[in-house]
Formats: C-alpha cells, sequence, structure tokens
C-alpha cells in the first residue's frame, strides 16, 4: 500500500482471536475485514488503487504466473524455515510470538501455525521420511526459484518496469525478513543474501518505504530501555539485538500479509 498511496492507519494488535480467520495482520474499511493479500488487491482496486495499472496483458499475466511460482516454490521454503525448522522456531520464532501476543494466547497461536506448517510440509513431501531429505529438497526448489528472481529482476529497480508492482510488494515481503531475521540455521537467508540483485532490491525498497518505520522503532525500543520500562531481565535478554532485527523484518513486511501483528485501517480522505 506504501507503493500506491493509500492512506492507512497500523494499529498495534496482538490478539488474534477476533480475526476472521485467527491471524493477523488483517485490513478494515469501515465494516468491510480483509485478511489476506488477494481480497486487499481487489478491494484497493474497488478504491481506485491499482498497483499494476501500468502492466499490459503481457505483463499482468506473467505476474500471475510469477506469484503462483513463488507461492509453490518459495512459500513452503519460507514455512519450513520459520516454523518447521526446530532451531529456528526455537530460538526466532516461538520467543518473538511469545513476546508479541498476550497470555493466553502467546502459548496457543506458535504451535497452531507450527502446526499448520508441518501439515503444509507432510502434504507436499510426505514422500520423504526423513526431515534432512526434505529440507534438502525444499531448499533446493526455493534456490531455483530465488535464481529464476535473480535472472527476471536482472539490473532493473523492478521487476516489470521502472514503477513497483504488487508481484515487487510479494517478492519484498517474501524476502525481506529473510535478510534481516538472524536466523541460527540460515540456508535460506544466506543464499538470499548471497544473491546481490535481490539484496539490492530489498535495500533499495526499505530505504524508499520503509526507513520512517523501522527508524521509528529504534527510537522507541531506546526510550524504553534509557527510561528503564524493560526491567525484567529476559526481556532486556531476548535479546533486543534479535528481537529488533526481527522486527524491523516484520514492519518492512507490512505490505504483505505475512508476520505483521497489526490491523489495517484505510483512512477515506
Amino acid at each position: 500500500m506504501k507503493f500506491i498511496g493509500v492512506p492507512v492507519r497500523v494499529r498495534e494488535a496482538s490478539n488474534p482471536f477476533f480475526t476472521p480467520k485467527g491471524q493477523l495482520p488483517v485490513m478494515r474499511d469501515g465494516r468491510k475485514v480483509l485478511s489476506n493479500f488477494d481480497e486487499v488487491v481487489e478491494h484497493l482496486k474497488s478504491l481506485h488503487y491499482n498497483t499494476d495499472v501500468h502492466l499490459n496483458t503481457v505483463q499482468a499475466a506473467e505476474v500471475t504466473a510469477f506469484t503462483q511460482y513463488l507461492r509453490d516454490k518459495l512459500y513452503p521454503a519460507y514455512q519450513y524455515a520459520w516454523w518447521v525448522d526446530e532451531k529456528n522456531y526455537g530460538e526466532i520464532t516461538r520467543p518473538t510470538y511469545a513476546k508479541a501476543l498476550r497470555i493466553p494466547f502467546n502459548f496457543y497461536y506458535p504451535s497452531r501455525y507450527q502446526n499448520a506448517a508441518k501439515e503444509m510440509i507432510d502434504a507436499l513431501y510426505g514422500e520423504h521420511t526423513d526431515l534432512r531429505e526434505i529440507e534438502k529438497t525444499i531448499y533446493s526448489e526455493a534456490e531455483k526459484c530465488l535464481k529464476t528472481l535473480s535472472d527476471r529482476l536482472g539490473e532493473s529497480e523492478y521487476f516489470f518496469g521502472s514503477r513497483p508492482s504488487s508481484f515487487d510488494a510479494t517478492v519484498f515481503a517474501y524476502l525481506a525478513p529473510l535478510v534481516k531475521t538472524p536466523f541460527p540455521n540460515a540456508t535460506l537467508s544466506n543464499h538470499v543474501k548471497g544473491i546481490d540483485n535481490l539484496s539490492r532490491f530489498v535495500a533499495r525498497i526499505n530505504q524508499k518505504n520503509f526507513r520512517h518505520v523501522t527508524d521509528e522503532y529504534y527510537k522507541t525500543n531506546a526510550n524504553k530501555q534509557s527510561s528503564g520500562t524493560q526491567s525484567d531481565p529476559e526481556a532486556a535478554n531476548f535479546p533486543n539485538q534479535t528481537r529488533n532485527k526481527i522486527m524491523a523484518a516484520i514492519f518492512a513486511a507490512v505490505c504483505y500479509d505475512w508476520l505483521c501483528h497489526s490491523e489495517w485501517n484505510v483512512s477515506r480522505i
């Protein structure tokens, strides 16, 4: 929504229980509640906000095809890195969600999301009984997908012309958290970071569209620390640098529907 100047107010929320699908974020516009990216895009189009208005017919078809390709090949690896890899889940994902959600939801939702991810991986790769084989296969497919993305982007600023499209938002939302989050098992993240033009793509969009968000988060967190409001040793330790990096990644992905614990409210002008 940053790409097309939608007036939006972000309200932090820590309780997904009353959302339509038990997940955050959601977007509210009056009485209308939208809970996934496709719904948001279609609703914004009805309000005459369209990130893809500059695309020709061929490019629009390519956006659809590439988006599905990401869902088929990159999304499973993304879910695996965050939820299925036990070290990443135990040291990064679960503690982050536990801090963000209120009691008792911080006990329930991380396990629920992990179970959903495991079920998806089992459905896709159930023929492999060894988790190491699944990891090898899933990351191999993701690396091929990233190579295709890199080739398609080349030295361009965006994937389709000189203006960002919905596909740029989608790619950014996948890649930014992988680039920013310090996973202990960083196979997928390291591969993304090793592709120069994709790394520059993430940095460029973050700088242009989300720098003030991450800067504000760091400023707020620094003020809390200096005023002594984070007296709990665990809050001080889990680990502030790690948490800051993860939250910066989450804020960077606010244009898409992963990881951001927020409700979006469209502000009518």
